[in-house]
């Protein structure tokens, strides 16, 4: 048998993914891989040059939490492959909620796309059972690298202490 398909055969469908997709470590934990960055530009309210939309591979698995940012920009989350991932959302006023997404054959209560609006903190794991969770994620305006912000413990737990447990439980110590 050929050895490069022993060498796949013997990779985890999270690894072959990673190869494949050629992703990179994503800072808020995770993988990544922009497949498409919009040509249409404009600009923002503040006078920069914004693109019009990004969409890029984000691929978790099981082992690992994603921490809290917020986007400036909305973010729709597609489901693509693997198990549920579950997602935590908090919003300015304090007010917590969560979502499944992933296939509604797999679990009933999930969808096969998640919004999670510019200004909300989030955070992802993938539910229990799957090996690993890859989405496609559509950001509009498109993903700058300055509107992403990682979410800090002590900040967050002062500005939300009764969501306290959940909130440490996302943070990277």
């Amino acid at each position: 048998m050929d050895r490069e398909i022993m060498q796949t055969r013997n990779k985890s469908g999270f690894h072959q993914l990673v190869e494949v997709y050629n992703m990179q470590k994503h800072p808020e934990g995770g993988w990544y891989k922009e497949t498409f960055r919009s040509s249409v530009h404009f600009r923002t309210e503040d006078g920069t040059e914004s693109t019009a939309a990004t969409v890029c591979y984000y691929l978790l698995p099981e082992v690992v939490r994603s921490t809290w940012r917020r986007l400036t920009s909305d973010e729709i989350w597609l489901y693509q492959d693997g198990g549920c991932l579950k997602i935590h959302m908090i919003d300015a006023n304090g007010i917590y909620s969560t979502a499944v997404l992933g296939s509604t054959l797999l679990n009933s209560e999930a969808k096969y796309e998640v919004l999670v609006p510019a200004g909300v903190w989030g955070a992802a794991e993938v539910m229990q059972g799957g090996k690993f969770t890859l989405i496609s994620c559509v950001v509009a305006p498109g993903f700058d690298w300055k509107g992403l912000e990682l979410g800090q413990e002590e900040e967050l737990v002062t500005s939300f202490p009764h969501l306290a447990d959940v909130i440490k439980y996302f943070c990277k110590h």
